[in-house]
């Protein structure tokens, strides 16, 4: 079964670099796992329109 990071690498799906990879790939485990944007961006500290 493939990880989520190894996913996001293969799909290569960001453009910028910004955010540091390992957050994004972060913010996306957990938007899977909570359902919700607002509580990601709560979790990583960011703005939820950046998520």
């Amino acid at each position: 079964m493939l990880k989520v990071r190894e996913i996001v690498e293969e799909l290569r799906v960001f453009e910028r670099n910004k955010v540091p990879f390992e957050v994004k790939v972060l913010g996306i485990a957990t938007c899977i796992q909570m359902s919700s944007v607002r509580r990601t961006a709560r979790v990583l500290s960011l703005a939820s329109s950046s998520i």
